[in-house]
């Protein structure tokens, strides 16, 4: 007790020096706070802590700052968020460290959490070479996707309309597209790595609900709380780890497998980019763990809540059947070159990706150099975070922004609307550091939600009933990315 008291301690006296000599943005408006802690003590959940964002940001305006235990950090919304990723992305492109994570990464973060140095554009111009060997057009791609879809919407169905969580179903047949992507081959069903994936799904959420993983002046009582489920992580991804790695015994530089064998390749040949950057064998192994968790995660949670959403609105569900009976009909598969044929399909999924808002707010960027936002000069590594769903939820941007309205996304002939009136619709982030799957992920979605409601039409349990969705519930945020609370329905065959 006496080890953790002084601590606890220290941690506040250099929190509290920290914060002496660190406030860089008084000029920059925002809730006051408490000696040492800031703002940190308002913000003890992950639901606590979008919740207070959002009233920050109407108290404030679109730039305001707050401090967590002596890191001062501003907040963005409305046009300034295309200012920030877009139009002064290199500016905004680095990431703050993030200690307790790249503890669990071999001390050092390998994509999504790495400052945007040489190395990150050598790696995320390796992953687009990797999914560019699947095709243009991604035919390749769309060939893996639509046999996983089929292999799931078949087990739905010999449930004969039972009452059903569609959770383990979905986030199987994404795993698989994605040990796919990976290795080349799905796995036998029954295979420990669909379930091990759900056991991450599950322990990433659970570090997500404690704000303190986001501070790095907290490190120390995130480690101390966490440490037991921390450690399982590592478990976890090791048991990945060590699955990929069975392959290199069958590597052939003349046939490219997947994902794994083109980072391994550079590896091997120690490939460089113009700067004469390599990678390590760290890298392979990790960023081949951040690419599969993040090809599955936001991707299984964006169809569980388009499920949901297609039994709450029953009329909408038969919109979109009705436009697939005409444009696919019954007999053969739906392709992406169906996509545009399908308009009320594709804006359901905009909706259903503005509605949820999965990542409220973007990951942390830092600021690569002394630059302005809004009017306002922020100095060389202040860290920045885009609150995406106060857009997505603003009336000024999405009218009566509470309702799920795929129609918003129509023009009155009810084709799509065009691209450049969707700006402030973007859940995969922009600019330099947008989602390097984006597009991997959008073809996913479309093909899976046209797939099941040509096959189905989805209804209320048996038991029980499904209230609409409400994604500022404490439920909804409980943990991130957003996931909405398990639920059953029934799927019939049409």
């Amino acid at each position: 007790m006496l080890a953790i008291l002084v601590a606890v301690i220290v941690v506040l006296l250099f929190g509290f020096i920290w914060n002496k000599t660190r406030s860089r943005l008084t000029h920059i408006p925002g809730p006051n706070g408490i000696p040492i802690a800031g703002n940190g003590l308002e913000i003890t959940s992950t639901f606590k802590l979008v919740t207070k964002l959002h009233e920050w940001m109407e108290k404030y305006g679109d730039i305001f700052k707050i401090n967590l235990f002596g890191e001062e950090i501003v907040v963005v919304g409305g046009i300034l968020i295309g200012e920030m990723l877009v139009t002064k992305g290199s500016d905004f492109a680095g990431r703050p460290k993030i200690p307790a994570w790249e503890k669990l990464e071999g001390n050092e973060v390998h994509l999504v959490l790495r400052d945007y140095d040489p190395k990150l554009r050598f790696i995320r111009k390796l992953v687009h070479k990797g999914l560019r060997q699947y095709g243009e057009g991604m035919d390749k791609i769309e060939v893996i996707t639509v046999t996983e879809i089929a292999k799931c919407l078949d087990k739905i169905e010999t449930l004969n309309g039972a009452d059903f969580d569609p959770f383990t179903y979905i986030h199987h047949a994404i795993s698989q597209v994605m040990n796919t992507m990976v290795t080349g081959e799905a796995v036998p069903d029954g295979h420990p790595m669909l379930n091990k994936a759900i056991e991450w799904d599950r322990l990433d959420g659970e570090i997500s609900q404690d704000p303190t993983f986001l501070m790095p002046a907290m490190e120390f009582f995130f480690t101390l709380i966490r440490v037991g489920k921390l450690r399982y992580y590592t478990d976890v991804m090791d048991f990945f780890i060590e699955h990929w790695r069975s392959y290199e015994g069958t590597y052939d530089k003349e046939n490219m497998r997947g994902l794994y064998d083109v980072i391994y390749k550079a590896y091997l040949e120690s490939e460089t980019d113009e700067e004469g950057v390599k990678i390590s064998y760290n890298n392979v192994k990790y960023l081949m763990f951040e690419l599969y968790g993040a090809g599955i995660i936001t991707t299984h949670k964006t169809i569980y809540a388009f499920f949901h959403m297609m039994v709450t609105h029953p009329e909408l569900q038969k919109r979109i059947q009705a436009q697939i009976d005409d444009v696919i009909g019954s007999e053969r598969t739906p392709t992406t070159a169906d996509k545009h044929k399908l308009p009320l399909l594709e804006a359901t999924i905009h909706e259903t990706l503005r509605y949820i808002s999965h990542a409220p707010f973007a990951l942390p960027h830092e600021t690569k150099r002394e630059t302005s936002l809004g009017g306002f000069t922020l100095p060389n590594k202040t860290q920045v975070w885009p609150l995406i769903s106060a857009n997505h939820h603003n009336p000024e941007y999405f009218k009566d922004p509470m309702s799920f309205n795929p129609d918003r996304f129509l023009e009155n002939d009810g084709s799509l609307s065009p691209a450049n009136s969707r700006k402030m619709l973007t859940p995969f982030g922009a600019g330099t550091r947008n989602c390097v799957g984006e597009v991997f992920a959008r073809t996913r979605l479309f093909l899976f939600t046209a797939s099941l409601l040509q096959r189905f039409t989805l209804l209320q349990p048996t038991e029980g009933k499904l209230n609409v969705l409400d994604p500022k519930s404490e439920d909804h945020l409980k943990k991130l990315p957003c996931i909405c609370p398990n639920y059953k329905i029934r799927a019939i065959p049409r």
